[in-house]
């Protein structure tokens, strides 16, 4: 093979593993068709891991200009983000990453003149957002519940749903210009999303709701460093004196005083039931198990929030230490716990042996003894067919013959009489 063959040939060994900064040497060094085969995996799926990996493609076209000594940029491989694959070997599946230990940066303080947003641009956690949320049936308290569940964070009803996400837009936004990312949890370790009460005046004891608010498959997190933020944005409720009228509940604060001297209080009774607010709730928490943190920002008025939002920023970038901390000690614990459970079973498998090893000595003494006494069993037959046949040996011919007769029914019925058979099929204590 000539060095020009050997040059266009990828340098990592077929099926990996393969790192990110060789892929991304692979990728601009040779066509995707080349590499994919060299791994015995379809373009596509290389496509696919390169995606995992954060590594940028050469664009559609790249090749032919090259052929043609036409430029054609290559952009640098960007810093490693929280979820993207490390090292690919073939047969790996594409959601088993390394799993990172959170880390907080440095604290800083975060200028005004950072946070400066462009209010057309969309952040890609909420775009198509509005679209699938409108297209949601409506359940009590008129909250949205859309069909699908790989959407950003937001629980509100369809007069709050334009408001909420344009805050959400923002605030990510904002988070994104402080070097924050902002995306759906990946799949490099467990994240839950927190839950929450979405009244205004949480009640002393929860009550079970029906039903259910809408959740996402996958909470919404931002990465401040490599520490994960959960968010929900959603509409708190209140509990309100509310009527019965026209087939639905109505506050009656709401209803005009004509139309409430005319209900029949035999008819009509008043009782309390929790109605939206158009008040909305940022709500920040920890995804990581066994670690208890969260912190709310709720409207005191509608629109409220907004101004709020770089505030936020600051104090979700100030709590990313404190995320990290929990992390590490909740791991901390996990792994006390671990290996406590696994000197549990190492005791419990301990005590199983020691009840074998004594539960097998008996059973060979019990058998043992039985053996000895089969043999002296076999030891008074025989002596007992000796001396018998000593005696009849002084009989007279007739009665002798009977005799004899008579021993070899009394042989054949005893059957074969052999001591060291039972010695032999003996197991000892090792040998169970």
């Amino acid at each position: 093979m000539s060095s020009e063959d050997v040059s266009l040939q990828p340098s990592s060994s077929p099926g990996g593993p393969v790192s990110r900064e060789e892929m991304y040497a692979e990728v601009w060094r040779l066509p995707m068709t080349k590499i994919a085969d060299h791994h015995r995996v379809s373009s596509s799926f290389l496509a696919r891991v390169c995606t995992r990996m954060n590594v940028p493609r050469p664009p559609r076209g790249h090749w032919v200009k090259l052929a043609n000594e036409i430029p054609s940029p290559q952009p640098p491989l960007p810093e490693s983000g929280p979820g993207d694959l490390q090292v690919w070997r073939r047969g790996d599946a594409l959601g088993a990453v390394s799993r990172p230990v959170p880390k907080a940066p440095v604290p800083r303080k975060i200028k005004p003149e950072q946070l400066r947003i462009s209010r057309s641009r969309r952040h890609p956690v909420v775009v198509g957002a509005y679209e699938v949320f409108e297209q949601g049936r409506v359940i009590d308290q008129g909250f949205l519940k859309p069909g699908r569940q790989r959407l950003v964070d937001v629980v509100v009803t369809k007069p709050q749903l334009e408001p909420a996400l344009k805050l959400a837009n923002q605030l990510f936004l904002k988070l994104e210009a402080a070097g924050h990312r902002v995306m759906f949890a990946p799949s490099d370790r467990t994240y839950a999303r927190a839950s929450f009460d979405e009244h205004e005046h949480p009640p002393k004891k929860p009550r079970p709701r029906y039903p259910a608010l809408w959740s996402p498959s996958k909470p919404t997190v931002v990465f401040v460093g490599t520490v994960a933020i959960g968010m929900t944005l959603f509409e708190m409720t209140e509990e309100l004196e509310a009527r019965y009228i026209d087939g639905k509940y109505v506050p009656t604060s709401k209803i005009p005083s004509q139309q409430m001297r005319r209900l029949s209080p035999t008819w009509n009774w008043s009782t309390r039931m929790d109605f939206a607010t158009g008040r909305l709730c940022i709500r920040a928490f920890s995804p990581y198990p066994w670690t208890d943190w969260s912190q709310s920002w709720k409207e005191s008025k509608q629109g409220s929030l907004r101004g709020q939002l770089d505030e936020i920023v600051q104090q979700l970038t100030d709590a990313a230490p404190v995320i990290a901390r929990l992390v590490e000690e909740a791991e901390e614990h996990a792994r006390i716990r671990q290996q406590e459970g696994m000197e549990q079973i190492r005791r419990r498998e301990e005590r199983e042996r020691i009840r074998l090893q004594n539960e097998a000595k008996e059973q060979a003494k019990t058998d043992l003894l039985s053996a000895i006494k089969h043999w002296d069993d076999i030891k008074r037959i025989q002596a007992f067919f000796s001396d018998a046949e000593n005696s009849v040996s002084n009989l007279p011919e007739a009665a002798r013959c009977i005799a004899m007769d008579k021993l070899a029914q009394a042989r054949e019925l005893v059957g074969e009489l052999d001591p060291l058979k039972a010695l032999l099929e003996w197991k000892g204590p090792r040998e169970r």
